[in-house]
């Protein structure tokens, strides 16, 4: 954070003592940057917002205008820098030429050098860093939309970070679904699952992952230190709410399903896990959809993951949902696709069901990724709550619904 704060100030610096005699500070050109950039960051926010159901706040778009800033001035010593590099030689090469001369050949590959410096380092490090350390959006929702009473909370962490969540709590029921949104989402956005877990005998509880709405914390890691978050929501269900969380399910989404995967690997307090949207590991999942491009996508996948490793003090080439469910011994084992996800290839779903080794099922439902629920709602509670009373047995004191009477 500290860096992030002392990026712009820094490398502002750099630029004025090492080229002061070419830069000029015009404060005019300077605020109209600032007002034009701040003017896009929050349509391109409120875009985003309005897509997802959420709230722009306008801490997030200084956030992003700090970061811009940053990327600018990086750019600007970039360009002067490597940009150049090479450049008298190219232009001796040149006159040269201009005589009959015949200069080495190899300063012809100067700018094409400076071309694949800009694409193998500062491109990819850029990409990698916008894609672990979000900006965040406000819930747009809560679970009043659906009439229902709900608890805000706020789950501290091991590391120091805050993680913001609720809980609605159903009448009488010991058991609880923890639902686990994906990358880039908030607990607002997955407020749509209560058309499906409502009023079904469980009580429910989001929570925000670190870098997401409400929560602490600027850096995401796709689920692998996002298990933590999982399991310090089990220990806030179960030091808090023991008597209604006799009974902890953890239903996770996309990002949410991998967090969710790690956590319950480690944690035997989650007694079964639904699995919506899921991927098998980041490394194949990004190295998947580089497959397009042959050799050189799959070798810029790993470069990149290499490089959100080495940014975020994670390890994203080790981490694998698949090796998780394998160790979850007899717990039980939903896998929810949609038909229409082109985000997730089914063979992940598929690789993750057939991992499993306890009760186990697989439903490839219709809809987008992480959207199934809101396209078949009802088909979407029967699937779960049929799975849980099947292989966890029936709500205490309620008749079977789902399975046989």
């Amino acid at each position: 954070m500290l860096l992030f704060l002392l990026a712009p100030l820094l490398l502002a610096g750099f630029l004025l003592w090492r080229w002061l005699a070419r830069r000029r500070i015009r404060l005019g050109s300077l605020l109209l940057y600032v007002v034009v950039m701040s003017g896009l960051i929050w349509g391109a926010l409120r875009i985003l917002a309005e897509i997802a159901g959420a709230r722009v706040m306008l801490r997030e778009v200084l956030v992003v205008l700090w970061f811009a800033i940053a990327w600018r001035l990086a750019w600007s010593i970039w360009s002067r820098t490597v940009g150049r590099w090479g450049q008298r030689w190219v232009r001796w090469a040149r006159l040269q030429r201009r005589r009959g001369a015949h200069p080495p050949g190899v300063i012809r590959l100067i700018p094409w050098g400076r071309a694949a410096l800009t694409a193998v380092i500062l491109f990819p490090v850029f990409l990698s860093m916008v894609g672990t350390h979000r900006c965040k959006l406000r819930d747009g929702h809560d679970p009043s939309v659906y009439q229902l009473q709900f608890e805000a909370v706020r789950i501290p962490m091991a590391d120091g970070l805050t993680l913001d969540g609720w809980f609605i709590p159903e009448e009488n029921a010991e058991r609880t679904i923890l639902v686990c949104h994906g990358a880039g989402a908030n607990k607002g956005n997955f407020v749509w699952f209560l058309s499906a877990l409502a009023h079904e005998g469980y009580n429910v509880a989001f929570f925000d992952f670190r870098a997401h709405g409400a929560s602490d914390g600027r850096t995401t890691t796709y689920g692998i230190r996002e298990r933590l978050d999982v399991r310090a929501a089990v220990d806030w269900l179960k030091r808090e709410r023991p008597g209604q969380s006799r009974v902890v399910v953890g239903l996770g989404s996309s990002q949410g399903a991998m967090a969710l995967a790690l956590a319950t690997a480690e944690d035997p307090r989650i007694e079964a896990v639904v699995l919506d949207s899921p991927f098998v590991s980041p490394r194949e999942l990004v190295r998947g959809h580089a497959a397009r491009l042959p050799v050189i996508g799959p070798l810029a996948a790993d470069w990149l993951l290499a490089l959100a490793s080495l940014q975020t003090g994670t390890n994203f080439f080790a981490a694998s949902a698949e090796k998780a469910v394998a160790t979850m011994g007899d717990r039980p084992v939903l896998v929810i696709h949609g038909d229409g996800d082109i985000l997730m290839p089914a063979t992940h779903s598929q690789r993750l069901y057939d991992a499993a080794k306890g009760p186990q099922e697989i439903w490839f439902g219709p809809g987008t990724h992480s959207n199934i629920v809101t396209a078949d709602p009802t088909g979407y509670r029967e699937r779960v709550f049929g799975f849980l009373e099947k292989h966890l047995g029936p709500i205490p004191g309620r008749r079977v619904r789902y399975g046989k009477s």
